[in-house]
């Protein structure tokens, strides 16, 4: 199997990021190599793959919670993301 060699602190944002996706960094390294095959068509997912998709999204928010001060609550109104905006 061939092998890369990183920085130390890359490796361990990797390792950290894995940990959150609860994943290995093999399999993190794979998802992130994927290309996208242009002009294709997107594929179409099932119901159950959505769902799947939508739980991991929400363990990876959770993941992040530490990361924001007790009762914060992100303003993603209209309102907040175009303030400033036009004036």
């Amino acid at each position: 199997m061939p092998t890369i060699t990183v920085p130390e602190e890359t490796y361990q944002k990797l390792t950290r990021r894995a940990e959150a996706m609860q994943t290995i960094v093999d399999e993190l390294l794979a998802q992130l190599a994927v290309e996208p095959q242009l002009g294709e068509p997107p594929e179409e997912f099932s119901r159950e793959e959505k769902l799947q998709a939508l739980k991991r999204i929400a363990q990876r928010a959770a993941a992040r919670a530490d990361r924001y001060p007790p009762g914060h609550v992100t303003d993603s109104s209209r309102e907040s993301i175009y303030e400033g905006c036009g004036e």
